[in-house]
């Protein structure tokens, strides 16, 4: 039995090359030529950054006024939040570069970001732990909570790593009642612990607890002291949840680097600044975070500074405090629609040709072709 068949020849190689470099063309024309347009998110981000801002002048007049002197190499652009690297209150080892970069009110616009990212909405409660290693991004944060109108639940630590607050006279916990005191916020930390190893200074001299003790009592806030580390986790659990009540958290926030927060230093590692999901693989201990990501409840992980600064366009270790408004968080680069529909009908009608004139013989196809060969198989 025999089948006739027939293998149309009307596009020839050349044409399809053809067609295949306009698309490939006309693809990277689009990639090369973005466009910017205002974030959705553009109002709210700038009126939590100038927020921000007013917080950092307010903590600067108050060093001033206690007459703590700035230091102009460790603190170029003179926020008044970077500390000394030697205090009695300081834990362990801080890296300067983080700390400069923290000092913009634009990160408030990022967290406003981040917080939009998780799914957190008006009158949400969020579960927050701060403490006195990165004052600039607590104060952001701070900012960041206040314009979305969540409800924050915050524990935080006294003791802090080189450069952040580690003055003993304007810890981060007397940075907070100063916000407070201005009106510049409307809540404060539910709780705090002394911070440090875990977490009740234990490796802090005598001089340095006595100097932790001395900011809780000026803060007015009740003191936790938890007897190990699964304590130091499930205390700040049970403050959570029983503040709470019956509302769910919508989202967690860690701050640095607690270690009742996060976990072990190789845990630290396993998790991404900015929005986690999911609980990373070979965690070795139990945390706050690792428990709400299993929850399902997601996680905004404030750490690796420059790294977060880089994915949201803003500078690393600038040395004047940026104005509200700079960096690329408060724009997003799309590509137009018209442009990519134009570029679409311009392959489409590259096709048509292709299929109607022949590049190498010159003819029109139609009647006038040439009849296709046939084949017998």
């Amino acid at each position: 039995m025999q089948a006739l068949y027939w293998r149309s020849n009307r596009v020839s190689t050349p044409q399809l090359v053809v067609v295949a470099l306009l698309a490939a063309g006309g693809l990277m024309a689009l990639e090369l030529n973005p466009t910017e347009q205002p974030d959705p998110h553009h109002v709210e981000k700038l009126e939590a950054a100038r927020l921000a801002e007013r917080a950092f002048r307010a903590v600067q007049v108050e060093r001033i006024r206690r007459q703590i002197p700035l230091d102009p190499e460790l603190d170029p652009a003179g926020s008044g939040l970077i500390g000394p690297a030697h205090s009695p209150i300081v834990s362990n080892e801080g890296h300067l570069g983080a700390k400069q970069t923290t000092a913009n009110p634009n990160f408030a616009a990022v967290f406003v970001q981040l917080l939009h990212e998780a799914g957190v909405r008006e009158g949400d409660v969020v579960a927050a732990n701060m403490t006195g290693s990165f004052p600039a991004m607590n104060l952001s944060m701070m900012a960041a909570f206040e314009t979305l109108g969540v409800q924050p639940l915050i524990v935080s630590s006294v003791a802090s790593s080189e450069y952040g607050a580690t003055h003993p006279e304007l810890t981060w916990l007397d940075m907070e009642r100063v916000l407070h005191e201005r009106d510049l916020v409307h809540f404060r930390s539910r709780a705090v612990t002394l911070g440090g190893v875990l977490d009740v200074a234990r490796d802090h001299t005598e001089e340095g607890r006595a100097a932790l003790l001395a900011a809780v009592e000026r803060s007015g806030r009740p003191l936790m002291s938890p007897a190990s580390f699964e304590e130091a986790v499930q205390m700040r659990l049970d403050l959570f949840d029983q503040a709470r009540g019956q509302r769910p958290v919508a989202a967690y926030v860690n701050i640095g680097g607690g270690t009742a927060s996060v976990g072990t230093a190789a845990d630290k590692r396993d998790y991404r600044p900015g929005l986690n999901t999911e609980v990373p693989r070979g965690l070795e201990r139990a945390s706050v975070m690792r428990t709400y990501l299993e929850r399902g409840v997601p996680v905004l992980h404030i750490s690796h500074i420059r790294d977060l600064a880089r994915a949201h366009g803003l500078p690393e270790a600038p040395v004047e405090v940026p104005a509200p408004g700079r960096g690329g968080t408060y724009t997003q680069t799309v590509i137009s629609t018209w442009a990519i529909l134009g570029v679409l009908a311009l392959i489409l009608l590259a096709l048509y040709l292709a299929t109607r004139f022949d590049l190498a013989s010159g003819f029109t196809r139609g009647k006038d072709a040439p009849s296709a060969p046939e084949q017998m198989v």
